[in-house]
């Protein structure tokens, strides 16, 4: 690697983290970013000294001030109106807006299914003026978010295609760092006339390659078309997350590899035909704008396709470009032209690959020669080297989105390497043949589909191996441990030969293989619990366990478990339950007949069938039990104690008292009695500790339990995924340490909301939310230190 190749990566990686800071915590952190990159740059010159390091550094730091006045400015833009549409969402504004979609508008395919309903679309507002309540404003930004239209609105946002402009009327609510804009009215603005009839070509293009795979099963169709064109509809969400478990959910978005395919398979041909240089590169260059204009913007295209700009262009003056040089480039461009793409996780994971892959995988693949004893060729270690580096590199940002890693990643993406080039570059020449003939395009489309099929083959075949889903610590915590193993793994490539590495490796690798260590590594043993807080999704399934005895008998068999609601999908449920280690149920609890808090019941099968059940008393309650258990009515008074754990009924007293209470709601609740019937339920330990689940109280029943005096609690489980409609006496009340907030990652509604973790912080308590800390156990031993063991969801 020459030494050029990494002069311009200092200073691009600085813009890009101050961009990314800039847009993920606001522009002061941006600030701070770039003060402490100036004062570690200075105080290197000083420690250092030498002429070289002094004018190496300057150079970057006058780039990174050059671009910084580029950059600042775009991040004030984002942040005023980041700030904008947050306050209009606090106000809960009625807002005029006008988006681009950034995907063709499908019906939800997460969550429980009766959030299914309508159609949503992942979009960007559009730069200028909206109508924010009665006010014009205008917005100096473009920023992500996610529309969501029912009834009337959904048919007009129906006719929306990708990268159309639709105006859209409704309001605004934050979950998290999503914006979600809630749509009465949604209709697609025409276009000019050039770029409507670009926009017509260009889905028409895309309807007929679905037509083209139309004949091969679901998941084969959209793995194809997904390789070549990044058109992913049809695949089903089970399948995704598989092939993103097994570290190849990038075969299902278009990036740089495509990208090279393109320009090979223009390429080649055109030298083998013996056309010259410069000829060869135009027409390479005008064929990968169409192939940019037909897959569209996605941020690992867009990526790709301006690293090879400057790549294409000296290769047509005559003179070879260094690609790290490239990439430095486009992470600079696209961090002060667009700091959101250049934050966006596609763009991030994209970029940090590609550098991986240029600058990690030839000395990695020169270690692996080295070590084989130069049994490894230099090609085949190449091989191996290209999909251990970008998935090593990757890793740290792939905890942030699921705090889980897979032993068979690399593996996986070893054996699908040589089915994938094949099957991407067939199913390209089927999209082309197919406007003209669209016999030998299904024809070609079916022989990409065996490809497709070994591909996914593989890749559940991962899945269901043991080490496919080793749960590792969320957060800033599990970034940083990886990173800091990564670190360790560089010097043990770079200082192989050194007898101190050898001998630290070596005792690594005992310590971690010991049987008496082994259960502290991630994904051993999970901790023995009393409480566990599983992540389904946007729903509730809370797990209670008896404190352990100290009988014999104690010691070979798990304490009772009680499970209270199953969540809204049985495969969520089954996962959870399987990570626990929990075998049998109890006691089932059914707090109400919602499917997000039954729609998982089918995981109670086998061993794992309750022993009892409880319902609300509500007469629709029996149809959403437990088939092979007896159900029973669970009313204020009753109680189930075993030998650790007592359970005692708090609420409701009668199925008229929950169709009472909802009689007194304020009518923006969900407009039935299941609600306020939920079952609540106090569990206390023979230590004193006492948890009350919440279940989804509206309002008026919660003021109801609150005069029955149910007393104070150490742990809550909060009320309807904590959503704004709760009741301050009844929290002040139970006066909880710690509270649980069982909630699904980027719910559309908004939950958990700002008012209930304001009332939660203005109490004191301390809250854990599935939907960031995955699922959590609270150890026997001590519950105030939970322990994250699962993924969010």
């Amino acid at each position: 690697m020459k030494r050029s190749d990494l002069r311009l990566l200092p200073a691009a990686t600085c813009l890009w983290v101050v961009a990314v800071l800039g847009v993920t915590a606001g522009a002061a952190a941006a600030v701070a970013a770039t003060a402490a990159i100036v004062s570690l740059a200075l105080t290197t010159i000083l420690i250092v000294g030498t002429p070289r390091v002094r004018h190496g550094i300057f150079a970057h730091l006058g780039i990174l001030a050059l671009a910084g006045v580029l950059l600042f400015p775009a991040l004030l833009r984002h942040g005023d109106a980041a700030r904008q549409l947050e306050e209009a969402a606090r106000d809960e504004l009625v807002v005029e807006l006008m988006v681009v979609a950034s995907a063709d508008p499908a019906a939800p395919d997460a969550g429980p299914a009766w959030s299914r309903a309508g159609m949503q679309v992942m979009a960007r507002t559009a730069r200028g003026t909206a109508r924010l309540g009665r006010d014009e404003r205008v917005l100096p930004a473009s920023l992500p978010l996610l529309v969501r239209a029912d009834g009337k609105a959904a048919e007009g946002l129906e006719r929306a295609r990708d990268g159309d402009r639709v105006l859209v009327r409704g309001t605004l609510r934050t979950s998290g760092r999503l914006i979600v804009l809630r749509a009465y009215d949604a209709a697609p603005v025409p276009g000019t006339a050039w770029g409507g009839r670009a926009q017509d070509l260009r889905h028409e293009l895309r309807r007929q390659a679905r037509a083209a795979t139309a004949h091969l099963p679901a998941d084969e169709s959209a793995l194809v078309r997904g390789m070549t064109t990044g058109d992913t509809s049809g695949l089903h969400e089970g399948t995704e997350e598989i092939m993103r478990r097994a570290g190849i959910s990038h075969l299902v978005a278009v990036s740089g590899a495509n990208i090279a395919l393109v320009l090979a398979a223009v390429l080649g041909p055109l030298l083998l035909a013996g056309m010259r240089r410069r000829p060869r590169i135009a027409v390479a260059a005008v064929v990968l704008l169409g192939y940019v204009w037909l897959v569209g913007d996605e941020p690992s295209v867009q990526r790709a396709a301006t690293m090879a700009v400057p790549l294409l262009a000296a290769r047509f003056a005559g003179v070879r470009a260094s690609p790290v040089a490239a990439l430095a480039l486009t992470v600079a461009t696209w961090s002060i032209l667009d700091p959101v793409t250049s934050a966006s996780i596609g763009f991030l994971l994209s970029a940090v690959a590609t550098a991986a892959i240029l600058i990690a995988a030839p000395p990695l693949a020169a270690a692996l020669v080295e070590l084989s004893g130069k049994r490894l060729g230099e090609g085949l270690a190449l091989v191996i080297a290209v999909p251990m580096v970008a998935q090593l590199a990757c890793t740290p940002l792939l905890i942030l989105l699921t705090p889980e890693i897979s032993l068979w990643a690399v593996p996986v993406n070893l054996l699908v390497g040589p089915v994938v080039g094949p099957t991407t570059v067939i199913g390209l020449l089927a999209l082309v043949i197919g406007t003209f003939w669209p016999g030998a395009a299904a024809v070609l489309n079916t022989v990409a589909a065996g490809g497709a099929h070994l591909v996914l083959l593989i890749a559940r075949t991962a899945d269901a191996l043991p080490g496919s889903r080793i749960a590792v610590p969320g957060g800033v915590v599990g970034v940083l441990l990886v990173v800091a193993v990564l670190i360790g793994l560089t010097i043990v490539v770079a200082a192989r030969k050194a007898p101190l590495v050898r001998w630290a490796v070596a005792a690594v690798l005992v310590a971690a293989l010991a049987p008496t260590l082994g259960r502290l590594v991630p994904g051993g043993n999970v901790p023995g619990w009393t409480v566990a807080a599983c992540a389904v999704g946007q729903g509730d399934a809370t797990l209670l366990r008896a404190a352990e005895g100290s009988t014999a008998a104690a010691a070979t068999t798990p304490p009772p478990t009680v499970l209270i609601d199953t969540g809204p999908e049985p495969e969520a449920l089954r996962e959870c339950l399987d990570r626990l280690g929990v075998d049998r149920i109890d006691l089932l609890v059914l707090t109400h007949p919602h499917a997000d808090h039954v729609g998982g019941r089918a995981a109670l099968t086998g061993a794992r069938v309750p022993a009892e059940q409880w319902i609300c008393p509500l007469p629709e309650a029996t149809d959403a039990a437990v088939a092979a258990t007896p159900a029973t009515v669970a009313t204020t008074g009753r109680t189930w104690s075993v030998d650790g754990l007592r359970l005692e009924v708090l609420w409701p007293a009668s199925a008229e008292d929950a169709i009472a209470a909802t009689a007194r709601e304020d009518g923006s609740g969900e407009g039935d009695a299941a609600n306020d019937c939920s079952v609540v339920v106090a569990g206390t330990w023979p230590d004193g500790t006492r948890l009350v689940s919440l279940g989804d109280l509206e309002p008026a029943a919660q003021a109801a339990l609150e005069e029955t005096g149910p007393g104070p609690a150490d742990i809550i489980k909060v009320a309807h995924h904590g959503s704004r409609r709760q009741e301050p006496a009844l929290y002040d009340q139970l006066d909880a340490d710690l509270a649980l907030i069982t909630v699904g990652q980027d719910n559309t509604f908004g939950h958990p909301t700002e008012e209930l973790l304001d009332l939660l912080h203005e109490a004191g308590t301390a809250t854990i939310r599935t939907d960031v800390d995955g699922t959590v156990v609270l150890p026997a031993a001590d519950p105030a230190a939970a322990r994250s063991v699962g993924p969010a969801r």
